[in-house]
This record gives structure tokens, sequence and C-alpha cells, in this order.
């Protein structure tokens, strides 16, 4: 039988990853999703690289489809995204080079008073940066972002209100080394329980640093673990995250797998890696509300001769 990529990938995977995992979507052209933010109504938003495109998708529909948000001007790619309040968010936006981004933009994207049809504004311009990457806001200060340089190896402060930006941390665990065949250092950043979270996709470590409630002051970085590869294994690497209430962290790992780092640092793979077609370059993660399902979004690529566009699968996580 010929292999039919629009099939769930669940069905094709392993009989443990078939049990965790559903793909609920999939693009069947070429299109990256880089990021995701899920909505108060259960919808995902998700960043692309394909023109600057913001879509959105219900998980819970019977045929879950990406409905085109809007595609953000002066940009050609979308990387971060984070709420900023009810129903609003900022979007990292810029034009793709080769590992350099020009014209870094923060934009707003506004649900509040419009559930289907969101206000858009630009709110920052970031002429600075190289290659922001993850984002998040302060928890007391939403309009206070945290975003990550990939390249500078930095962490910009950005005031939505009055667009002002600058450099708040820098410090060569954020970092690529000069010789490093991946030249992409601080990757996903979270803010959880006074802490800046992040990953260093050169480094291979996942770290946190203590941070001031205003976003303008840092401790000292600790690393919390550094990623274990298999023998052989010369493509893993850590990219975006998400923490549960306990602590846990789920950590895309773009060799199509995800894996789990507990608060002492312990690191497991909880679905995929491998032969696995459960997941094609993952990039980024959702915990759904209870902290049992999970959503995460994946790049696309090439696997076992056939070539997937981003998929969006749900990842029931163990208790």
């Amino acid at each position: 039988m010929r292999f039919n990529p629009t099939l769930s990938l669940a069905m094709v995977a392993s009989a443990t990853a078939a049990q965790l995992t559903t793909q609920l979507f999939n693009f069947t052209s070429s299109i990256n999703i880089e990021n995701s933010q899920l909505r108060p109504n259960g919808h995902l938003l998700l960043t692309t690289f394909y023109e600057a495109h913001l879509y959105t998708i219900n998980p819970l529909a019977r045929n879950p489809q990406a409905e085109l948000v809007a595609a953000l001007p002066g940009a050609t790619a979308l990387t971060g995204i984070a709420a900023v309040g009810h129903d609003k968010y900022a979007v990292v936006g810029g034009v793709r080079g080769s590992y350099h981004y020009d014209n870094e933009t923060i934009y707003t994207v506004d649900f509040s008073k419009n559930a289907t049809n969101p206000t858009i504004q630009t709110v920052a311009h970031i002429p600075d940066a190289d290659m922001l990457n993850g984002m998040a806001s302060m928890p007391s200060q939403p309009h206070i972002l945290l975003i990550a340089d990939a390249r500078l190896g930095s962490i910009f402060r950005v005031d939505i209100t009055t667009g002002v930006s600058k450099v708040v941390l820098k410090n060569d665990a954020l970092a690529a080394p000069a010789n490093s065949s991946m030249p992409i250092g601080i990757n996903g950043l979270q803010v959880v329980g006074g802490n800046v979270y992040f990953t260093n996709s050169a480094l291979n470590i996942f770290a946190r640093v203590a941070v001031s409630e205003d976003g303008g002051t840092f401790g000292r970085i600790q690393v919390i673990a550094q990623l274990v590869r298999e023998a052989g294994d010369t493509d893993s690497d850590w990219d975006d995250f998400a923490i549960d209430a306990s602590g846990n962290a789920y950590v895309a790992q773009p060799s199509n797998a995800i894996a789990k780092i507990t608060p002492d640092g312990t690191q497991s793979v909880v679905a995929g890696g491998g032969d696995s077609l459960a997941f094609i370059g993952p990039t980024s993660v959702q915990i759904v509300p209870g902290g049992k399902l999970a959503y995460v979004t994946t790049r696309g690529g090439d696997q076992g001769g056939v070539s997937y566009g981003g998929q969006v699968v749900a990842l029931r996580l163990r208790e």
C-alpha cells in the first residue's frame, strides 16, 4: 500500500507512540510552524516561516483546519509569540535571511473585541536585533516582553506601550560558540515563578535565571540539564518548550522527539525519537489546562522518502 502522508502519523508510529500521539493537522505544502500559543477558547495560534502568515486552528474540531489570521506587514517570517492580555498577543516578525533577520518588528494581535477579526498593530521595531526567537511577557507586567536573540546571545526587554527596547542580559550561556555548526544560541524562552527558563540549541543546555518583576535585572544563570544524546546522534538539540504545574519542562527536540526535563534535571524522551513518525521536526509545545494533554507543532521535512509540511499533533501526557 502506498503511504499517504495525510493520514494520522500516529497510525504508522510505534504502538507506544500511537497511544500517546494523534496528528490533528498537517500542511500539505512546505509550511514550517515555528511557535504556538493557546487562546482562552482552546484554539491555537501558529507562527510560521511562510510569508509571515499567522494561523489559527481549533484542535477540538472534528477535522481541524488552519485558518489564516493575517500576513503581518514588513516581514517574511514569524517567530516568537506571547500573551500580553486577555486574548491579545505579541508576535515577532522579520525579513528572514541566513541566520539573520532584517526589520525585526513586534506586532500585537488583539482578539479581545472581536474573536474572529483581530486588531493588528505594529508596536516596536528593534534595529539592534540580529535573530529574535523565543519570547515571553512578564506575568505581573504583561506589556513588558523578554525576547531571545539567538545570534547575539542576549535577551531584549521591550515595552510595547512605548516601543522602547534594550538588551538586559548578555552572557556566554546564551550564545553559540564561534566555531559551532549550529549558530543558534538561546532559543526557547519562558518566564515562570520569578525565573526565565531557556534553551540554548548550540550548547544543548536547559537553564534558568532569576528575573525581577519588571524584567530589568537578573541573577546568576543556573544550568538545569545538558542534552544527553544516544550514540551516533548528531542531530538532536533543544527548541521551544512548555512547563507544567509541577515544574516539568516538555521540550521540542527536533530529532523528532519530545523530551521531559524534571526540576532536578533528569531528562527522558516521552514520545517520538528514533525512526518514529509521530513528530517531523518538532518546534514548540503547549500544555492544555489540566496538564494531561499537550499540542506539539513541527516544521515538517523529509522522512522516509516522504515530504511533510508543518504538523499539529496532540500528545497525551503520562500521569
